[in-house]
């Protein structure tokens, strides 16, 4: 064994004890393959990223629409363009269309309303009192009466002779509704009930016979587009 001394100085230069052998270096990584996989997987992404901001862009459908006509653009990722042209019905023609629409379904509510207090009145018991009843069949004979007064007075447009047949055929069934909810109200009071029940049934045959026209007007609205 060597002396304690020799121990001390060993590993150090000759003449000076305070500077130390430069020992081998070794590598700080011992595994420096590991870093290739990411690394080709961020390439990736950035060329997939890269590749999808050069396609070109696919344009919305874009719609363009007027009192006469409507428009209609597509285009696709080549720069082609399809157009197509559909003409409008004339915003005269949908602005009494609408009207009539509006009047169907206040006539909707009305009905409703009559079969309520009618139903209500037959059923055995009667599940509505005498002033109730009477107070209902007089709101629904008011109401019938406005409807049918807003029919009429709602003339179509000028020079639409179809439209003009049509909006007869509403005004007679309008005042048919009218007629009939007044007989109803008429038919309560009465000895009987039959004259009542009569009535109702009038009502709705009136109320198909306009909603019937109604359907007549729209279809013949829709071909009076471009004109």
């Amino acid at each position: 064994m060597r002396p304690a001394a020799e121990r001390e100085t060993a590993g150090t230069l000759p003449g000076s004890a305070n500077v130390l052998v430069p020992m081998t270096s070794r590598n700080p990584d011992p595994k420096p393959g590991r870093w290739i996989l990411p690394l080709i997987i961020v390439g990736m992404v950035g060329f997939t990223y890269f590749f999808v901001q050069q396609l070109p862009e696919t344009q919305a459908e874009e719609t363009t629409t007027t009192a006469s006509t409507t428009t209609t653009s597509t285009s696709n990722g080549d720069g082609e363009t399809t157009t197509t042209v559909a003409a409008a019905v004339p915003a005269e023609v949908q602005a009494y269309v609408d009207k009539m629409t509006e009047s169907k379904a206040e006539l909707a509510g009305i009905e409703a309303d009559l079969l309520d207090v009618n139903s209500q009145q037959d059923a055995q018991p009667r599940l509505i009192e005498y002033q109730d009843a009477l107070a209902g069949f007089r709101d629904v004979e008011e109401r019938s009466s406005v409807f049918a007064d807003g029919v009429e007075i709602a003339a179509p447009p000028s020079g639409y002779e179809t439209l003009a047949t049509i909006h007869a055929d509403l005004a007679t069934a309008a005042g048919k509704i009218r007629a009939s909810a007044r007989d109803a109200r008429v038919g309560f009071e009465g000895p009987s009930a039959q004259p009542r029940r009569d009535a109702v049934a009038a009502f709705q045959a009136a109320s198909v016979e306009f909603n019937t026209a109604h359907n007549a007007l729209v279809a013949a609205a829709a071909e009076t587009a471009g004109t």
